[in-house]
């Protein structure tokens, strides 16, 4: 009797150590795929679409829209929109980044100090806007980090 407990244990071990390992294979060869890509993007050469002139409106709308009071937000710093990609549904998509800061009040009605935001926007459409202090927010996608300058 404890023989074969023991057999069914092993053979419900290894059953499940071969799915793991194959999820984990998948996983290990997706990670490869995706560096590899990454290593050969070229926001030069790519189609980014057309170059935001009214990025400071669209910028200062989309993150009034996330702010606790957003009456309060001061904006300033805008960096001039520059090529970038940027992941979205697993596909990368090419258009342009813009740096900015953002002082606004906090639930306590103090403002919090300039706070440095990062802005993506492709003809004329913001697809992300995320502050750059957040956990991850200074990360556009892994290996790929927000650069202000």
């Amino acid at each position: 009797m404890i023989f074969f407990r023991l057999f069914i244990l092993a053979c419900i071990s290894i059953s499940l150590s071969g799915c793991v390992s194959e999820e984990m294979r998948q996983a290990g060869i997706r990670d490869a795929e995706f560096q590899r890509e990454v290593a050969n993007l070229n926001v030069n050469t790519a189609d980014v679409g057309e170059k935001p002139t009214n990025y400071k409106e669209l910028l200062e709308s989309s993150t009034k829209a996330m702010l606790k009071d957003p009456d309060s937000a001061k904006f300033s710093n805008f960096t001039e929109p520059k090529k970038e990609v940027m992941v979205a549904n697993t596909d990368f998509v090419y258009g342009y980044s813009i740096c900015f800061s953002v002082n606004a009040k906090n639930s306590y009605g103090g403002y919090v100090g300039n706070q440095l935001y990062w802005g993506f926007i492709r003809n004329g459409k913001v697809l992300r806007v995320q502050n750059t202090t957040d956990a991850y927010g200074n990360m556009i996608f892994i290996g790929r980090p927000v650069t202000c300058s």
